[in-house]
């Protein structure tokens, strides 16, 4: 198991929308988080800078951000 952490840069403007989408983790995200091996992910937000700082647990090479283009995330 490996712990990867990254960070990312959140719109502005977007901030009402991303407290709206991240409110609750859809259950067909977490099916596909588990089953890419990703566990234990957290996403902590600077509303300060607007940067938001991301740890998780995954099994293997792949990550939650190797899924950018699952129709699934992109919801």
């Amino acid at each position: 198991m490996m712990r990867c952490a990254f960070k990312m840069k959140l719109k502005p403007g977007c901030e009402v929308e991303y407290e709206k989408r991240h409110r609750a983790i859809w259950p067909e995200l977490v099916k596909l988080l588990k089953e890419t091996g990703v566990s234990e992910y957290s996403i902590f937000w600077d509303k300060e800078t607007n940067l938001l700082f991301a740890v998780q647990e995954q099994a293997g090479d792949s990550g939650s951000q190797d899924l950018g283009t699952n129709p699934v995330v992109k919801k």
